[in-house]
């Protein structure tokens, strides 16, 4: 029988090996090829328009539901920064911006998307369970997309939680576990009728999601997650909102997808999207702590 204090121990080295593999793998994915990156010269305000058009026809109820031009004069971090698109809807709306990343090309890239834009940004390389600012800093923290590449998770929260002023506001998307993209077009349509299950494990298929990916040579970390793990995820702030988004046809696999009626993915979609989004607040300094 192996001693506690040893089982504990290689737990402990194998969670430091998946935190460190994680890393590895989402610097090798983005330096590769950015989120959402286009073809062209990335010198020119028409790349990053044709990048921002891309990104809203894909996401259409991003901007509706964040509302980014709810921050005027408000101090705004994004945690993962992409080109930068999300984080420039602020900048516009009159916000002070801020971002974070570890990957080389998004922040050269949301460098100069801001620049080209005339919008100043405070851009930092750094991780998101360490975040480089002061208690209290941000009136609003946003990240989507991000957090579910980051096996501690938690520890993000835990930072996320402290840099917010009492008040401020997280604003998260995270893969939802029970959609149909997930169960369809992975599990289903890649995972068993292709194999890949066999041949590249469950991780490997979930890696497959990010474009370029192919679940062995570059394998970058992804959690799916249903509403209760976000639930638990942000207990330490107040939810105002919980819900999920982004149902296509296409998600139901080649196989069905085609048998699937416009209406009905509409009156699936917050049942069966591809992202779980939240909408949290840090209890203020008169309220109970959660």
């Amino acid at each position: 029988m192996i001693p506690a204090s040893r089982e504990s121990e290689a737990r402990t080295v194998a969670n430091h090996e998946l935190q460190d593999a994680a890393r590895t793998e989402a610097t090798k994915q983005w330096n590769a090829r950015a989120c959402g990156e286009l073809d062209g010269s990335k010198e020119s305000r028409e790349y990053f328009a044709r990048v921002e058009a891309d990104r809203y026809s894909r996401q259409p109820w991003q901007k509706g539901y964040f509302r980014f031009d709810q921050f005027p004069g408000k101090k705004v971090l994004e945690i993962g920064i992409g080109q930068g698109s999300d984080l420039l809807q602020f900048g516009r709306a009159g916000a002070e911006c801020h971002g974070v990343d570890i990957t080389d090309n998004h922040i050269q890239l949301t460098k100069k998307n801001f620049e080209l834009n005339g919008i100043p940004v405070d851009i930092r390389k750094s991780d998101a369970t360490a975040l480089p600012f002061p208690d209290a800093t941000f009136d609003c923290v946003y990240s989507f997309g991000v957090i579910h590449h980051i096996p501690e998770a938690e520890r993000v929260l835990a930072e996320v939680r402290r840099v917010l002023k009492p008040g401020g506001k997280l604003m998260l998307s995270l893969y939802y576990k029970w959609s149909a993209f997930h169960l369809f077009s992975k599990i289903f349509a890649h995972g068993l009728m292709r194999g890949w299950l066999l041949t590249k494990g469950y991780a490997g298929v979930l890696a497959t999601i990010e474009e370029g990916a192919d679940g062995r040579k570059i394998k970058p970390y992804v959690r799916l997650y249903s509403k209760t793990d976000v639930a638990e995820l942000v207990s330490s702030l107040v939810i105002r909102d919980l819900s999920i988004h982004q149902l296509d046809a296409n998600h139901f696999s080649r196989f069905f997808g085609w048998m699937v009626p416009a209406f009905l993915v509409r009156k699936l979609d917050h049942r069966l999207g591809w992202y779980v989004a939240c909408k949290a607040e840090k209890p203020g300094a008169d309220r109970a702590t959660v």
